[in-house]
């Protein structure tokens, strides 16, 4: 089982480990050494990510106070340690290695360990360890470990816990109450922002575990009850809590509607539509959706794309995404309007109920503007945002209305909520490709790194990962915190994602890196938002840290990847052995948990595209140059 991260009870002199499920692992007593899976007893720096494998740190006095590295397994620790000694002792002889290693400012005899060593290892202690052959130090070595307190072990105990996450079948659901009863112990607990309550730790075999919610008509509803056992469960709980009203506009006078007369409404193409599809939906036709959209071939849209339907894109309208702590009238006081207008442009029945994540159209159109700034669908397309200027909002669960009716008749139109919920992160992912259009790492000014809290550049560490969490965090969802760098986090974070067998629109499409001469897995790999599928089979990949040295050392951009052979081959540092041949091969598929009911439902297949058309059609490239296949990424 691997372990994402550790804590230290200094008074119990317990290490809790945690596994990405949410299991948890106590080590309790034992030599410091066993506890901390540090054989040797490596002191933590400053910067944990310095050190490999580290998942935590704890503060102990012996007698003085010192802070020790947490490592993941014992392997892992016996590895870094020897690591440490061959990379900042290398020139330095046991005795010299001990004032720095065991220093006397920390409680040590330096002299005393060196003597120690010498006489367990039959080692000189006046030898350098760049000198040793391998079988002096390795006696060397064991004999640190035996010096650190041997391994000794003392009492380890398995804790289960049950994971409960809460979504609409589609999106994570913040703020939900319930009441939690484990054993005989009742609380109040909210759903965070990410839809998930606090763990439920397995305190006792046998514990009843007990969830119940406040309906409508104020009974509480007992929605989830087990019992306790030696397992972890991760728990999705769905339920509808949007609230939706129709609306029909008055009968009288009944009147010819004109075209100006209904107000634009805002589509994101979805896999499996086709421009007569949506006309069809939206009782009008594809000859005017392509007019007011500046669409040339009604033949041919993309996933993704914005379209507007009754009415050219002339607007700019802007839809704010819903941030922690914001309201209705925080948001409306921001943008200059009020609550009422916000409600009903929105369909919103509810004013002072909103959602994490959710989309709040704002219409940016007044009479003032209107006269003063007549600008063309053409124009607004032609040009692009500058690289100085933060994100424009993207609609992510805009409650789009479908038309029962037509446009042009005497019926009134019944309002009816059309709700966009097809993998809402892939906005996100477009709305970064369509204002980067193939930059190069090194220009583009949005360091994803630093935007997921971490201090690399983009120039000098894969960024894939960063980018998937990024899109995943910006639209709402849980991300992965303990693995936000690494490809491999939705296979690793087991409480946020799940595993499917076939391909869907904006599933998380993960590679993994692999010795040549061995096969082995490095730990290495990379991962992109699936979009589509070529006329070959392939699958088309929207992803950062793509496209390679054509593309400055990689951009964000549309890649093809075959599923069945390698992706690419290359030579990299495996291990501190440089120049490994390895090649890189597609994994498996993710979605993230809380979109899980809503995937259940999907049944249509993933469109054909053509990389380069979408590149360059849809994300705005410049660049002539032609996708390569499987030209790979983060490696």
């Amino acid at each position: 089982m691997k372990f994402v991260k550790a804590s230290y009870h200094l008074k119990t002199k317990t290490v809790e480990y945690e596994a990405g499920d949410g299991t948890r692992l106590l080590k309790i007593g034992g030599a410091l050494s066993w506890r901390f899976n540090n054989p040797g007893n490596i002191i933590a720096l400053p910067n944990a990510s310095r050190q490999k494998g580290r998942i935590g740190a704890g503060t102990v006095y012996n007698p003085k106070k010192n802070t020790f590295v947490i490592f993941s397994s014992i392997e892992i620790g016996e590895r870094e340690k020897c690591a440490l000694l061959k990379r900042k002792y290398k020139d330095n002889t046991i005795s010299e290695m001990m004032l720095q290693y065991a220093p006397e400012s920390a409680g040590n005899d330096p002299v005393a360990y060196a003597n120690f060593i010498s006489s367990e290892s039959g080692v000189s202690k006046d030898k350098k360890i760049s000198d040793l052959n391998v079988n002096e130090f390795d006696k060397v070595v064991a004999a640190i470990s035996k010096k650190e307190g041997g391994l000794k072990p003392g009492t380890e105990k398995w804790v289960y816990v049950t994971n409960v996450t809460v979504s609409d079948g589609s999106r994570p659901v913040a703020d939900v109450p319930f009441k939690v009863t484990l054993g005989s112990t009742t609380y109040e607990w909210k759903t965070d922002a990410y839809g998930k309550l606090k763990t439920i730790i397995h305190t006792e075999q046998g514990m009843a575990i007990i969830l119940k919610y406040t309906n409508s008509a104020g009974k509480e509803d007992i929605v989830y009850s087990a019992v306790a056992r030696d397992e972890t469960k991760n728990i999705l709980l769905t339920r509808n809590f949007s609230q939706f009203s129709a609306k029909t506009l008055a009968e009288n006078p009944k009147v010819p509607r004109e075209k100006s007369t209904q107000k634009p409404i805002e589509y994101i193409v979805m896999s499996g539509d086709s421009l007569s599809k949506i006309a069809e939906r939206y009782k009008t036709s594809t000859d005017e959706i392509a007019k007011n959209n500046n669409i040339k071939d009604v033949s041919k849209i993309f996933p993704g794309q914005h379209l507007t339907i009754y009415g050219g894109n002339t607007s700019s309208p802007s839809v704010y995404i819903v941030s922690p702590g914001d309201t209705l009238a925080k948001i409306a006081a921001q943008n200059g309007t009020t609550v009422d207008e916000l409600a009903r442009e929105n369909n919103i029945s509810d004013p002072n109920k909103i959602y994490l994540g959710q989309s709040i159209f704002i219409s940016t159109i007044t009479e003032d503007s209107k006269a003063s700034n007549p600008v063309s669908s053409s124009d607004k397309q032609a040009l692009k945002p500058e690289h100085s200027v933060k994100k424009s909002p993207v609609n992510l669960n805009k409650k789009i209305l479908e038309s029962v009716g037509s446009k042009n008749s005497d019926e009134p139109i019944a309002l009816l909520p059309h709700d966009q919920r097809e993998a809402p992160w892939m906005a996100i992912a477009i709305r970064e490709v369509i204002e980067w259009h193939g930059t190069g790492e090194k220009e583009i000014t949005d360091n994803y790194h630093k935007l997921m809290g971490s201090k690399a550049s983009l120039g000098s560490t894969a960024w894939c990962a960063s980018f998937a969490n990024y899109c995943l965090k910006e639209a709402g969802y849980d991300y992965s915190k303990s693995f936000t760098k690494s490809s491999q986090f939705p296979v690793y974070d087991k409480t946020k994602f799940v595993e499917i067998k076939n391909p869907v629109y904006g599933a998380l499409m993960v590679f993994r890196t692999y010795i040549e001469s061995s096969d082995e897995f490095t730990g290495n790999g990379h991962v992109t938002f699936v979009y589509g599928k070529t006329s070959n089979g392939d699958i088309t990949g929207l992803g950062g840290n793509q496209g390679g040295k054509t593309y400055g050392g990689g951009t964000i951009k549309l890649s093809m990847y075959s599923t069945t052979k390698p992706t690419s081959r290359f030579k990299m540092t495996v291990r501190k052995k440089a120049e490994t041949p390895v090649y890189q091969k597609f994994y498996k598929y993710y979605i993230p948990v809380a979109y899980k009911e809503y995937h259940s439902k999907i049944s249509v297949e993933l469109p054909l595209v053509d990389v380069d058309d979408v590149n360059k059609n849809l994300f705005g490239f410049d660049s002539e140059t032609k996708s390569a296949n499987d030209e790979g990424g983060g490696r």
